[in-house]
């Protein structure tokens, strides 16, 4: 499946185009998406629209990853403008016929390196390592990630489905309670 995940910003929005299969993953394309100071805030946003629709119309992915926001209670402001750019990528998605997958950014850099609360310096060394190859910038290695936790996602989905198949009377059970804790907990 090809996905596109993106590390939404205003001044800068890293993005990456992969295909995972099998919860191996291939760098297709990186890049950035620049805003200029000298815009206002809504040329801005159209700018970030119509540069990742082009990315969408070419690479046609199927899938688009995003991180669920947070915003420091110092900053509220910043959570105002991070929510309408992150808006405008879900609308494309959504346009798009993408289907969105969210993540905390402490769960895709669990996914990614094992520790939540490791900084943007380690995921970006951490995704050269795992590609071969040199990130722009702290932000594509951190939209790297979320393909990662995607892709980690996508297997145990994929093992779960094969045990149901397997065992049709866990097909049966429902699928609430403890047992969808602890799934929670593996996926993380």
């Amino acid at each position: 499946m090809v996905v596109c995940a993106v590390d939404v910003g205003l001044q800068v929005n890293g993005y990456v185009i992969c295909e995972t299969k099998n919860a191996e993953i291939k760098l297709i394309k990186e890049g950035e998406i620049k805003t200029s100071k000298k815009h206002i805030f809504s040329q801005k946003l159209k700018f970030i629209y119509e540069e990742l629709e082009k990315e969408i119309k070419e690479y046609r992915p199927q899938a688009l990853a995003l991180e669920k926001l947070y915003s420091h209670y110092k900053h509220p402001l910043t959570l105002g403008i991070l929510a309408q750019v992150r808006g405008v990528v879900v609308v494309l998605a959504e346009q798009k016929g993408l289907e969105i997958f969210e993540y905390s950014p402490t769960r895709a850099r669990k996914a990614f390196l094992g520790k939540g609360s490791a900084d943007s310096f380690r995921v970006k060394r951490m995704a050269e390592n795992i590609t071969g190859k040199s990130f722009i910038s702290n932000h594509t290695a951190d939209a790297f990630s979320l393909v990662v936790a995607f892709s980690h996602e996508e297997k145990v989905r994929s093992l779960m489905l094969s045990a149901t198949k397997q065992n049709p009377a866990l097909a049966r059970r429902k699928l609430t309670g403890a047992w969808m804790k602890k799934r929670d907990r593996i996926i993380q």
